[in-house]
């Protein structure tokens, strides 16, 4: 009986914290990426789970590589904000990639 409340109680805790960073990483996204990229079902949808992961490898060079031509962008990612957000961004995205079975409602 206690080890059901114990399981019941972590679930409570823990369960929230993974969807808070698919909100936060879904706000990172809105704020920085979705002028050009597009609010919703485009977001993630942009690519597949493996494809972000490469584009989020080695220090994103290939974001970077990608989005060369726009200054403020290479800024951003290059900048400590960036590297502190990414992973809850990754996180989003990962969520919502093109072979997920995950439906995103970002229309904020």
């Amino acid at each position: 009986m206690v080890y059901k409340f114990l399981l019941t109680i972590a679930i409570l805790v823990v369960l929230p914290s993974f969807g808070a960073q698919n909100v936060a990483g879904q706000k990172y996204y809105l704020k920085y990426c979705s002028s050009c990229h597009g609010k919703g079902n485009r977001g993630g949808g942009l690519a597949s789970k493996e494809e972000w992961k490469s584009y989020f490898s080695k220090e994103a060079e290939l974001l970077i590589f990608l989005h060369e031509d726009l200054p403020e962008i290479v800024k951003y990612l290059n900048s400590k904000k960036f590297k502190n957000q990414k992973r809850k961004m990754l996180k989003f995205l990962l969520e919502f990639a093109s072979d997920s079975d995950s439906i995103p409602s970002c229309n904020n």
